[in-house]
């Protein structure tokens, strides 16, 4: 398999975790702002960090997004190179 290939099994698993991760993340920015409740950011910053559900999953999706970022710089420079 080259590395195309796992870049894009890898994207199809993580994707939705990622998305989840971003929306919840653009959510939280206005955190401060006082728009929405306390209970509604501690849920939303249990759902961004991934404490509800365990806290290893955070350290496999930061592994993923590493992955992909890795990968994705890889086919860059070999893109790159051939022209």
């Amino acid at each position: 398999m080259n590395i195309r290939k796992y870049h894009r099994l890898i994207a199809l698993i993580f994707s939705p975790f990622f998305l989840i991760t971003s929306f919840t993340g653009i959510i939280l920015l206005w955190r401060k702002a006082g728009i929405y409740e306390k209970g509604t950011k501690n849920f939303l910053l249990g759902m961004h960090n991934w404490e509800g559900a365990s806290s290893y999953i955070g350290v496999i999706l930061a592994c993923g997004l590493l992955f992909m970022t890795i990968t994705g710089l890889i086919m860059l420079i070999k893109t790159r190179r051939r022209k």
